[in-house]
């Protein structure tokens, strides 16, 4: 397979870009900027803000261009085909980390002056265009990503039957009137897919002239070239100049108009970072490929060390045919250089041990050790309590003992105890830095074990590095390094064994295992009492954890008083003599459980996830004791996309590990693990647990990657072969959205928190600047985004409950018809969206008409079976119902009556529907009579379905 590599190269001299990114008026390869004081150019006319050329003085071009993922290819060595920035702000940072742009964000087209609104319409004079792309390597397709807009198909470029659903809005920024258009996704487009955007002259200015091609664009493509460096720009400008009008004289045979822009951007597919992490033997094909493309980029650039990476590419295919010659006895050996001869040495070295059953191995080894597998962890419960005696049960029960809640926690027993997960972000060190600094990295210890397992004690490949010799953790190599194992805490809620349910069927197992997830800034405790009530209700075992950097803190030691910090001096004491006391038996069966809990206490850190940090008002990390700590106040961090990307990208990890832990649970302490096994598991999200939850969900029942992972399990041996990876039965997600970047932007609740601090920046809503942040900060968080999950979890899930309150603070229903003013409008975003897209996955053609998604509303009375999407009335955030009702349905709220919101009526519906769901029963519209419903005025216009053709 790899020999025909070496023949069939076909990178070679196509990624040359430029000699060197200097300043356009300096260093050899000084380019001067194409100063326009042409008094012949009609400056009436308006055209795009658009020059292409890198290194001038000022370059302009498009967020998404992928210029900004190739400029690279000549500056060192080292080229992984993420963009580049020489700028020192978040933005640049994050595009230096860039694989691929934004699947649903919306980018912004500006222009030198005011457009005719009526003149830009989405399909007839804006475009974006599917590109059908050849491997960069040929027959490799993992060898190198196809960012290059060189290996377009030129014979069959376009892929006309997957033109995305978009919108082309005209809108003013800089202070400018009516000079943007803003192309919109209406759903997310294709992963890892190259698309081609085109504006055309049917666009006019407000003067009613159309539009033109920039000066610059014109000058550097069509033009004499400055600077023979810009050679391979000014090719890929007149391909995608030819393209554009090459598909128009298709498209509009008559009165056909011209390209006024023609760009092209590739999508990123990095959402494949967290299905590798699922199933990694689903990318071991394509890992293999990179092991045996990179072995011969090595083997030449070891005698080359002076090439870049571009010359490299060149180099290697120069030599490929010297090789090929030389093998057939039609080269003189004599006539190559030494420099040559080491190179095909090499080469011929490295081919025997590269061969695809040797990569196999060597991959299949590392499967479970540095290539990430969901597996049973370590884990360890302290004796159960009664639910009864925990703080807020009994304050409950002391202000009414016919209280619910406190009712059911007689039947209910809770047990506290820690479970070691793998982590990849970064611990916080002395002073907490780590924890906004850290983000995921590529695995060099795959590296080594790869480089160990193929050749003992020899580095015979290294993956390809960015520029600054990182390891990137992206669609093209999504195998992140693990730092550390962290003990953590965990909670269960179990029905009784003494004082048993009358819903459950078994005197022993519940009916089920749900796994809960908290929302943003609070902590397990918030489970209690739905938990409780589900537990007693529907013979629910309930399992909580914290999200990354969250945990029990704050006065009453977490959001609802009554569980226990994880003490490490208290955990590391009880697991030792429990330990002391299985080794006195002498019983061989219990060695196992033995070594678990030895790894248990042997993690690098034990305690609560915040790791006893809190945010100061700059963000910053700052120690504080318990009381004074504030539950994930530094989870959102937009001084540092990629770390925000990641907690998110930990959480949705953590939830993979707890699902395939939960069989392994010892809760009754007999010390034979398995009191959950075997029974049915659940998933219920809440807010934030909803956006981390729809995405591990959706890996959770991707049946290909359940498949995979379940063979990995049968294949392994004991004990992971006696395991399953669970197939999730049911899934309830309370007031969630996708899109985070714009929920934040358009959430009242959170945007003041963030929006005000890029403002000190100057980073202004309604400018250039503002929005390409948010463009890049969406391709950052695309990787974890429940946009880009939920039409998977919607043709995979049918058991599903989706719930909003209508007129939520904190996670808006939309911002397509009602933004948060002044953000521009933003229709992926929002909890209506996501449950079209939902709905999209399910068959559906819109979520108005409650045929695929049935809709529970103000005055309906039926009882649907699932999947359910219900709204719930909250007109009146103090007394009907909030974003917080379902985990607190009583909260300190200053501006109700009393101080308090009270929202019962609201809460109890909610338990009873999702308990009905998770029983796999039909779902009450007015359970006990109680009508907490409303009616949400927007949901006919979510992804813009009220203005689509009927198909």
């Amino acid at each position: 397979m790899f020999k025909k590599t070496l023949i069939s190269l076909a990178v070679a001299s196509s990624l040359g870009l430029t000699g060197c990114l200097s300043g356009g008026d300096e260093g050899a390869n000084a380019n001067p900027d194409y100063l326009i004081d042409d008094t012949t150019i009609d400056k009436s006319i308006v055209r795009p803000v658009y020059n292409p050329n890198p290194i001038a003085a000022e370059p302009a071009f498009p967020i998404n261009a992928d210029l900004i993922l190739l400029l690279g290819a000549t500056q060192s060595a080292n080229y992984d085909f993420t963009g580049l920035s020489t700028g020192t702000s978040p933005a640049d940072d994050a595009v230096n980390e860039l694989s691929g742009f934004s699947a649903s964000g919306a980018f912004t087209l500006k222009f030198d002056g005011s457009l005719n609104p009526l003149s830009v319409q989405a399909g007839a004079s804006v475009f974006l265009l599917p590109l059908n792309v050849n491997d960069q390597v040929e027959g490799v397709p993992g060898a190198l990503p196809n960012t290059n807009p060189s290996n377009i198909d030129g014979e069959n470029p376009f892929d006309l039957a997957s033109i995305p659903n978009f919108r082309a809005d005209v809108v003013s920024i800089d202070g400018g009137s009516d000079n943007a258009i803003r192309v919109v996704p209406l759903e997310p487009l294709a992963e890892g897919q190259k698309y081609l955007v085109v504006a055309t002259n049917s666009i006019v200015g407000a003067d009613g002239q159309p539009i033109e091609r920039s000066v610059e664009d014109v000058n550097l493509a069509d033009g004499v070239l400055g600077n023979s460096a810009l050679a391979n720009v000014k090719s890929i400008l007149q391909a995608s100049d030819d393209l554009a009008n090459g598909f128009l004289a298709q498209a509009v045979p008559q009165d056909t108009p011209e390209s006024a822009l023609a760009y092209t951007f590739t999508t990123n597919s990095d959402t494949d970072v967290l299905r590798a992490m699922m199933a990694p033997a689903a990318f071991g094909t394509a890992l293999g490929e990179k092991i045996g493309f990179t072995a011969q980029l090595k083997a030449v650039r070891d005698n080359y060390p002076e090439l870049n990476f571009s010359e490299l590419t060149t180099k290697l295919g120069e030599i490929a045919e010297l090789a090929a010659k030389l093998g057939a006895g039609q080269l003189d050996p004599a006539t190559l250089t030494a420099q040559e001869l080491a190179s095909i040495t090499a080469l011929a070295t490295i081919t025997p041990l590269t061969e695809p059953a040797d990569l196999q191995a060597a991959i299949g080894a590392e499967i479970g050790d540095t290539l990430h597998l969901p597996v049973p962890r370590p884990s360890f419960f302290y004796e159960a309590e009664q639910a009864a005696d925990l703080a807020t049960i009994q304050g409950l029960a002391a202000l009414d003992p016919t209280n619910a809640i406190a009712q059911a926690a007689q039947q209910v027993e809770v047990s506290q105890g820690a479970i070691t997960l793998p982590y990849f972000q970064s611990l916080p060190g002395e002073t907490g830095a780590g924890i906004v600094a850290g983000s995921w990295s590529g695995s060099t210890s795959l590296e080594a074990d790869l480089n160990e397992n193929l050749a003992p004690g020899q580095t015979i490949f290294s993956f390809l590095r960015d520029i600054d010799g990182t390891l990137n953790v992206n669609g093209y190599f999504p195998f992140p390094q693990k730092n550390a194992d962290t003990t953590v805490p965990v909670v269960v809620f179990n029905p009784s064994s003494t004082s048993r349910p009358a819903a459950c069927v078994d005197g022993a197992k519940p009916n089920g295992v749900t796994i809960f997830q908290h929302g943003i800034t609070v902590d397990r405790s918030v489970s209690m009492l739905p938990a409780i009530l589900l537990a007693q209700s529907a013979c629910q075992t309930v399992v909580a954890i914290d999200q990354p950097l969250h945990g029990l803190a704050g006065e009453s030691t977490g959001t609802v008083a009554g569980l226990a910090e994880l003490d490490e001096a208290t955990l590391t004491t009880t697991v030792q003599a429990t330990i002391q006391g299985l080794e006195l038996q002498s019983n061989p069966a219990l060695a196992p459980v033995i070594a678990q809990l030895n790894a248990l206490i042997s993690a690098d850190y034990i305690g609560e996830r915040h790791f006893g940090f809190t945010a100061n008002a700059s963000l910053q990390p700052v120690a504080a004791d318990l009381a004074s700590l504030s539950s994930g106040s530094l989870f959102i961090n937009p001084l540092n996309m990629m770390n925000s990307r990641d907690n998110l990208r930990q959480g949705v990890v953590d939830l993979l590990n707890v699902a395939a832990s939960i069989q392994t649970f010892d809760i009754n302490k007999d010390f034979m693990p398995g009191d959950l096994a075997g029974v049915p598991v659940n998933f219920i999200g809440h807010s934030l647990g909803g956006i981390s939850g729809t995405v591990f969900s959706a890996l959770a029942n991707d049946p290909t990657l359940n498949g995979t992972l379940n063979g990995i399990y049968a294949q392994a041996g004991a004990p992971l072969s006696s395991f399953e990876f669970p197939t999730l039965d049911s899934v309830v997600l309370h007031n969630t959205s996708g899109q985070v970047t714009r929920l934040i932007e358009n959430s009242p609740a959170f945007s003041g928190r963030v929006l005000p601090g890029l403002a000190n920046a100057g980073v202004l809503q309604e400018t250039a600047d503002f929005e390409s942040f948010f463009y890049v900060f969406q391709s950052i968080v695309d990787a974890g985004d429940p946009v880009n999950f939920a039409k998977s979890l919607g043709g995979s899930t049918s058991n599903l409950l989706v719930t909003e309150v209508v007129g939520d603070t904190t996670v808006p229903n939309e911002a397509n018809v009602n933004p948060l003013s002044p953000a521009f409008s933003a229709p992926l975003t929002g909890t209506e969206p996501l449950m079209a897209l939902l709905e999209l996955g399910a068959g559906g053609t819109n979520l108005a008409d409650g045929n695929d998604l049935n809709l529970l509303q103000a005055g309906d009375t039926s009882s649907p079976n699932t999947p359910v999407a219900v709204f719930f009335d909250g007109s009146n955030p103090c007394s009907t119902a909030n974003h917080g009702t379902f985990v607190v349905p009583q909260a300190p709220n200053s501006a109700c009556p009393g101080g308090f919101a009270v929202t019962t009526d609201a809460f109890t519906v909610m338990v009873t529907q999702t308990a009905s769901a998770l029983s796999g029963l039909a779902v009450p519209a007015t359970p006990s009579g109680i009508d907490a419903l409303g009616t949400s005025p927007t949901l006919a216009n979510a992804l813009d379905q009220d203005e689509q053709l009927v198909p």
